[in-house]
């Protein structure tokens, strides 16, 4: 069936829709449990991102996520336009979620998937930039370099190499997480958009499977609740790191800065000897 399939019709193009998307969602997963680390340790946290930085196959990774987001939102800007198309004439009256029908399936989630999809796609840039290019915070320099448990060599010198090898110059992801999310304005934008983010993967997920022909009634209810199930788990994952940062229920910032003067009176010692 897929051999013969064509992209250039609707059906194709709404395989390609659900191919891409869930393609973002696997991301999604690794994402969130790469964050969630920061929970428990900011040097634990610090160590991962180092970990990922310091694999050049990330950047082709980058590459192909950037090409898979492009595609699916090309895609979904001609399947607007074909719907357009289709119903030149707008309809009198809008009525919106389940209000037309007992019958519809038509929620508040699918009603807004353009315009949830479009605070998405203003968001990745922004938080992109946000913790890859804005506001680098340096670690405390340890004998001329830096904890290599505790940073992310983010510097003109390069990346920390995976041995731990300290790096002139550096970012400490951890701290500048925390305190970007010690912010309420920056806090709200993240809050705000993780539930665009679920609002738009609830819809998302049931209508991928069924685009992909996984919509038989005797498992369809399984995948409709198992991906409202999966939605809230991801959204609220993402969700519950800037509002426990804010609220103060967390503070990575002071587990590193334990790890941080651990290492400084370990490396002390050292130069005492």
């Amino acid at each position: 069936m897929i051999s013969k399939l064509r992209f250039n019709t609707v059906v194709g193009k709404k395989v390609l829709m659900a191919v891409t998307g869930l393609a973002m969602v696997l991301f999604l997963i690794g994402h969130l449990v790469g964050n969630l680390q920061l929970m428990w340790s900011g040097a634990q946290f610090n160590g991962y991102a180092r970990f990922l930085t310091a694999q050049p196959v990330v950047i082709l990774i980058e590459l192909g996520l950037l090409g898979i987001f492009l595609i699916h939102v090309i895609d979904a800007v001609v399947l607007v336009q074909g719907n357009s198309a289709a119903r030149p004439v707008p309809y009198h009256t809008k009525k919106w979620g389940r209000t037309k029908s007992k019958r519809s399936k038509k929620t508040w989630a699918s009603t807004m998937m353009m315009w949830t999809g479009i605070a998405i796609l203003l968001f990745v840039p922004f938080h992109v930039w946000h913790f890859k290019y804005h506001h680098p915070v340096a670690s405390p320099a340890i004998s001329g370099g830096h904890a290599s448990d505790t940073v992310v060599g983010v510097g003109s010198t390069g990346v920390a190499s995976a041995s731990g090898a300290p790096a002139a110059e550096a970012t400490d992801l951890a701290l500048l997480v925390t305190n970007e999310f010690k912010n309420p304005l920056v806090s709200g934008i993240y809050i705000l958009a993780m539930l665009l983010l679920g609002m738009h993967m609830y819809h998302a997920l049931s209508s991928a499977l069924t685009s992909l022909g996984a919509n038989h009634p005797r498992y369809q209810n399984i995948i409709v609740w198992g991906g409202k199930i999966f939605t809230i788990v991801i959204a609220g994952g993402f969700l519950l790191i800037p509002a426990l940062i804010l609220s103060g229920v967390i503070d990575p910032s002071k587990t590193l800065a334990s790890t941080q003067a651990a290492s400084n009176q370990v490396a002390q010692m050292g130069v005492g000897k």
